[in-house]
């Protein structure tokens, strides 16, 4: 059994590695460290000294989420806020962080169709349109929105 010095050690070299992909929020990396095996007072000590320095902090992993999503995979305000829940963050980061982001759900969605219509061009237009809304709707946006973004695409068509 190695000592628990050695076990701390262990676990902060094991985090640092974990962490150095992309950041992670307090409960990815708990998680992780309990399948690793390493003993509740390690993990608690170890989790502690890492948000002290920063390496881990819920509230800047759920805006740099937030950001990632909004420029490469746009989605609702309610599809992030479920992605973060699931990540373990808790709901006030996630409101702050949404808060912030400042998001336009409508100028998303069109943008977001806008890059499909190309596409589904040999398509004919209720197939069309059932497309865009399936997509529209994985991505969490409401039929309201929906609704108003098909409507501005046909008009520009």
């Amino acid at each position: 059994m190695l000592h628990p010095k050695d076990q701390t050690e262990r676990a902060r070299a094991y985090l640092l590695r974990f962490l150095a992909h992309r950041p992670r929020s307090r409960a990815e990396a708990l998680q992780r460290l309990q399948q690793k095996g390493f003993s509740k007072d390690v993990i608690t000590t170890v989790l502690q000294e890492a948000e002290q320095k920063g390496w881990l902090n819920d509230r800047l992993f759920a805006r740099l989420w937030i950001e990632d999503r909004m420029a490469r995979h746009p989605k609702s305000r309610r599809a992030l806020a479920w992605e973060l829940a699931a990540k373990g963050l808790e709901a006030e980061p996630i409101e702050q962080a949404l808060a912030a982001a400042q998001m336009d759900e409508e100028a998303l969605a069109e943008a977001l169709a806008r890059t499909r219509v190309p596409r589904y061009r040999h398509l004919e237009p209720p197939q069309r349109e059932r497309r865009l809304i399936g997509l529209l709707r994985r991505r969490g946006f409401s039929s309201r929105v929906i609704h108003r973004v098909l409507k501005k695409l046909s008009q520009s068509a």
